[in-house]
């Protein structure tokens, strides 16, 4: 059975839908700016994120696995 990983200060978990979220706000508060350096500058972070996403190798090191909450849950609940 996989040990689940812990989130500490200088190594955060999240849920995939908090990330999906942040990717969003980024890109939609990158368009409230007009074209420029600035609406760049967060288009490329919304855009980094996006990259990051297909990583399937950085997604299990710093994503909260569905498995893992509904095992802890249970162990929690015994």
């Amino acid at each position: 059975m996989p040990e689940a990983i812990q989130s500490t200060s200088d190594h955060p978990i999240y849920s995939t839908a908090e990330l999906t979220r942040v990717r969003r706000s980024t890109s939609l508060y990158a368009r409230s700016f007009p074209p420029g350096p600035e609406r760049n500058y967060h288009r490329q972070i919304a855009l980094s994120l996006r990259s990051l996403f297909a990583n399937e190798a950085w997604l299990e090191a710093h994503t909260e696995q569905i498995e893992s909450r509904e095992l802890r849950m249970q162990q929690s609940s015994h």
